[in-house]
């Protein structure tokens, strides 16, 4: 029976990740994370830990003799400064210690040990160094930009331990990841999906923003689980990094009259606004929300959103028109040509999670 370890299960892509493969008949399950996921069956353990306790690490992947696969979907971000946190070599040092801690122990225990699936992103390609002009599209082949970062250590790291053994190892890099969690650092459609509600809640109709729009490559977290499925046996897929996203084009003020359509809400006109300054404004809404409505969300926001609200002000940040496309398009051809062809058209998505944050009791459901 093939046994799978979904590391970092309480987030984006281990969330979408632990759904799927729970759902594999004939698959044993375990998710590692801190906090419980959003979603675990009966039937998978779930194990909370702390990655960065290399003991106790130890003590707890020693033990796992029949692992076969992993799905590496961790990341420590820098608490209260997380893109300055994206430059620090602290960090880099800290993921680097997460990623050892589960590979070290697992290949000296599971000896019938097949695949590792890791899961990076762009800022392997410098997207989140602004003073940078990268080549559009991203894809595989492009040289290293020449700043360290961590993902460039995990790949070096995982391609040493891997050199003449018959286990293999994927990368897979989204953009924009948009799923099911709850206190993820990266989770920004759940802060447009919670201003949303909270303008609701206050009477208000749905700020959209003025000006240039960011047009970028989004990855649903589902389509995301997929592509970690595909790797782990695709023949194709051995030693390989591939760019996995929707496999459309998207223009992010567009998502704003999808939400307002789902929640049933007016539009404004558009306007300049800060989208995480308007959250903030709103907050003091939320505690009686959660209770009003029944919902399962944490009264904290930050308990909610994690550190996505540093990012999620992308939704509204005032752009250069000349950087409509500075944060990233990728060339798709890589995976679709190695057999993977799965895709998902990205407005949709945008309805099916609206939908989804209101079934699981997120946001408010539209009475």
């Amino acid at each position: 029976m093939p046994e799978i370890l979904i590391i970092g299960a309480s987030g984006l892509a281990g969330s979408a990740a632990l759904k799927h493969f729970a759902a594999k008949p004939g698959w044993k399950v375990t998710a590692v994370s801190r906090r419980r996921p959003l979603f675990c069956p009966d039937h998978v353990e779930h194990i909370p830990l702390d990655l960065l306790d290399g003991e106790k690490c130890a003590e707890i992947f020693a033990a796992m003799p029949g692992v076969t696969h992993i799905a590496y979907c961790a990341v420590n971000e820098q608490q209260g400064n997380m893109i300055a946190g994206w430059r620090d070599p602290e960090q880099y040092a800290r993921n680097m210690a997460m990623l050892r801690n589960v590979v070290d122990p697992i290949l000296s225990t599971a000896h019938g040990f097949r695949h590792i699936g890791l899961v990076h992103g762009f800022k392997a390609y410098g997207s989140h160094l602004i003073e940078r002009t990268p080549p559009m599209p991203y894809k595989e082949s492009l040289p290293r930009i020449d700043q360290e970062n961590f993902y460039h250590q995990h790949e070096d790291y995982i391609r040493a331990k891997q050199r003449g053994a018959s286990w293999a190892w994927t990368i897979i890099r989204p953009g924009m990841i948009v799923g099911e969690a709850v206190g993820a650092n990266m989770n920004t459609f759940l802060v447009l999906a919670l201003f949303a509600a909270l303008r609701k809640e206050a009477g208000l109709p749905l700020l959209v923003p003025d000006g240039a729009s960011m047009i970028t490559d989004i990855a649903d977290a589902d389509l995301l689980a997929q592509g970690l499925d595909w790797a782990a046996g695709a023949e194709n897929a051995r030693n390989e990094a591939f760019n996995l996203v929707n496999g459309d084009v998207f223009s992010l003020h567009d998502a704003f009259p999808i939400v307002a359509e789902e929640l049933a809400m007016e539009l404004a006109a558009p306007q300049p606004f800060d989208i995480a300054e308007e959250v903030r404004t709103l907050a003091h809404l939320w505690p009686g929300m959660v209770r009003k409505y029944g919902l399962k969300a944490p009264e904290d926001l930050d308990a909610l959103l994690g550190e996505s609200l540093a990012v999620g002000g992308g939704w509204s940040y005032p752009l250069d028109p000349a950087h409509v496309v500075r944060y990233g398009l990728s060339s798709t051809i890589k995976i679709r040509q190695a057999g993977f062809h799965d895709c998902m058209d990205t407005a949709e998505m945008f309805r099916k999670y609206t939908r989804r944050f209101q079934q699981l009791k997120i946001i408010p459901a539209v009475a």
